[in-house]
């Protein structure tokens, strides 16, 4: 963290004020932070010494930081149509973490991913499409699968297949064993 001369610290300018033993509020305080100094700062504890905390720096970051969870509830009395909460990034990207074997879950009645480019969806090691007893559709002017097994690559593309290709087997055996899916009728 940066340090700040004294002569250029404002002592007199800061003020603390303790609203009983659970709650402090901190303006314009002098030491230097890692974005500045901080314009102002809200800290609370509980009787369990759970912290939370919220500040607004120098350099224009507000902060939101809570030892358990954090619950925001809008739209009680909003009419149906309308947007209830927006969280938007106006030049950077919006980041969304969950740590410790946590998931990051969205529950609606419909719920709709819209990108103006690409959209990627990237998991480590399984992805579960699952329509209930309703269909998934794609739609394309292009659609390609690269596998190695299962039952979507084209026929003759599959490991099993491309090893025996050229050999007495054929993908009459080669289909069953390795595509996952219906032998090839042809």
């Amino acid at each position: 963290m940066p340090a700040r001369s004294k002569n250029k610290q404002n002592w007199q300018g800061r003020k603390l004020k303790s609203d009983g033993p659970k709650v402090r509020s901190d303006v314009a305080n002098p030491q230097m932070g890692a974005n500045g100094t901080d314009v102002h700062t809200q800290y609370s504890t509980t009787d369990n010494k759970e912290v939370s905390v919220t500040s607004l720096t120098e350099g224009g970051i507000y902060k939101l930081y809570n030892d358990q969870s954090i619950e925001i509830i809008a739209g009680q009395k909003s009419s149906s149509t309308g947007i209830d909460i927006v969280i938007s990034g106006r030049n950077g990207d919006v980041c969304i973490t969950a740590e410790k074997n946590g998931r990051v879950r969205i529950r609606a009645q419909n719920v709709m991913i819209e990108a103006d480019e690409d959209i990627d969806l990237k998991a480590g090691r399984n992805i579960t499409l699952d329509s209930g007893s309703g269909k998934i559709l794609l739609k394309a002017n292009k659609a390609d699968c690269d596998a190695l097994t299962g039952n979507l690559p084209p026929e003759g593309s599959t490991f099993g297949e491309q090893c025996f290709a050229g050999t007495y087997v054929g993908a009459d055996k080669t289909r069953p064993a390795f595509g996952g899916g219906v032998p090839s009728i042809g």
